[in-house]
């Protein structure tokens, strides 16, 4: 009869700091492993970095407007005039008086009117201050209450709080 040693079966772990059979320890790996965790780092902060952005930001052009002072002392007392039709509006958005829509459309205009204001754009102020008065002026029929009168004579102070030139 045959018998069979019985033989220890392998570890199935790799042990990676071992010795070769040449007497050198195999750190070849772990050396890898440092590298690639230096390079992905070197990477990481390479694209945090502000040049590293491929996306082209768009430049913002800021008008260059010379205020001067009896300019803004104008502009301001029109933004006051200005707050004075913004409740003049308000007052008339009622049911016999301006709707909703109507209302709003007006309000619209003041803001472009209020921005050109605080810009110191006085120009485009203009503009929209005669613009602003058409459009009262074709509500006329509507604004025949106090409160329409006090929308005109809002706009009436507005125009004249505006610098001439």
């Amino acid at each position: 009869m045959k018998t069979r040693n019985a033989v220890a079966p392998r570890i199935a772990t790799i042990n990676r700091v071992d010795t070769r059979r040449e007497g050198r320890t195999d750190h070849h790996r772990s050396r890898i492993a440092a590298a690639a965790a230096v390079a992905a780092l070197a990477i990481a902060l390479a694209a945090c970095t502000p040049g590293a952005s491929s996306v082209p930001l768009p430049s913002v052009a800021v008008p260059s407007i010379n205020v001067s002072p009896a300019a803004s002392v104008a502009a301001q007392a029109a933004l006051a005039a200005l707050d004075q039709v913004d409740a003049a509006i308000t007052a008339n958005a009622t049911a016999t008086g301006l709707t909703a829509d109507e209302a709003a459309s007006l309000t619209q205009l003041t803001a472009g009117l209020r921005t050109s204001l605080q810009s110191g754009d006085m120009t485009v102020a203009r503009t929209a201050v005669d613009a602003f008065s058409t459009k009262v002026d074709g509500f006329a029929a509507k604004l025949n209450t106090d409160a329409g009168k006090q929308l005109k004579d809002a706009v009436a102070a507005l125009k004249a709080a505006l610098p001439a030139s």
